[in-house]
């Protein structure tokens, strides 16, 4: 009696286990399948969608040299409103764009590269052309070459300085540091960055809201933004392991702050300064 429970048994567990590999295999499928869509949206958006407006952006700046000072105002208006939107659709693709570049390199450890914090910082500063005089940057004590994916890190601080300058009023403020993880016996190392600006600040029942793809606080005049840089941002931050935190109070600025992890061994993987 108890031979035939026990094969009974051992019947059962065997048609779990071939029931758990058909799962997994059909998994693996659906994965490879997503694969191949998630790869053709990445070149469909980052190849397909940029050429159109290239184009539109040269026949657009053609027929204004074209008409010049005969274009009466109301041709001017619609001018300028084409190229909002022109703009408004660039910036749009490229935030997909870069959303799409690092989650395909997300599991890839080869895109690690070891990292000078200070220059990298400097160089995003440096893109903001007539703005960068207004970015204040700091590295806090000597913090040796770490391994990130460099160019997530760029896209995020990217992304932070542009909304700071957008949303911020006076000077915005990078800050870098390298820090300790303290929870339980993690020896690991932290990369800390805050953006910080002077601005009017997120009300404390928004602060959740911000990282929602498309939400825009209202705003008394000026560019807000298509809603998508503090939703990149958590995205990638996400993809590299780490955490996001928010500091704001109306009328007294707003201060984002990423915390990605970085591995202790700087032997391992790349050996790539960036």
């Amino acid at each position: 009696m108890g031979h035939a429970t026990e094969t009974k048994q051992d019947a059962r567990l065997d048609r779990i286990v071939l029931d758990a590999q058909d799962e997994l295999a059909a998994l693996r499928r659906e994965v490879a399948r997503y694969r191949g869509l998630f790869d053709s949206a990445r070149l469909i958006v980052g190849h397909e969608f940029t050429r159109p407006l290239t184009a539109l952006s040269g026949y657009l700046e053609l027929a204004q040299e074209r008409l010049g000072a005969a274009a009466d105002e109301k041709e001017r208006a619609y001018f300028s409103k084409m190229r909002d939107s022109i703009d408004r659709l660039e910036e749009l693709v490229e935030s997909f764009v870069q959303m799409l570049r690092a989650e395909q390199g997300a599991g890839d450890l080869q895109a690690l590269e070891r990292i000078d914090i200070a220059s990298l910082v400097e160089r995003v500063r440096e893109r903001f052309d007539e703005n960068a005089s207004f970015i204040a940057t700091h590295v806090e004590g000597p913090v040796p070459p770490v391994l990130v994916r460099r160019r997530c890190l760029e896209v995020v601080l990217e992304n932070l300085v542009s909304n700071a300058i957008k949303h911020g009023g006076g000077p915005v403020r990078v800050t870098a540091s390298l820090a300790r993880e303290r929870r339980g016996e993690s020896k690991e190392a932290l990369l800390v960055i805050t953006v910080e600006d002077r601005g009017a600040g997120i009300p404390e029942d928004k602060l959740e809201e911000v990282f929602t793809p498309f939400f825009r606080l209202e705003s008394g005049g000026g560019k807000t933004g298509l809603g998508l840089g503090l939703a990149v941002v958590k995205s990638i931050v996400t993809i590299m392991s780490g955490e996001i935190r928010l500091r704001s109070k109306p009328g007294e600025g707003t201060a984002v702050t990423v915390v990605i992890p970085v591995p202790n061994d700087i032997k391992t993987q790349s050996d790539t300064v960036g």
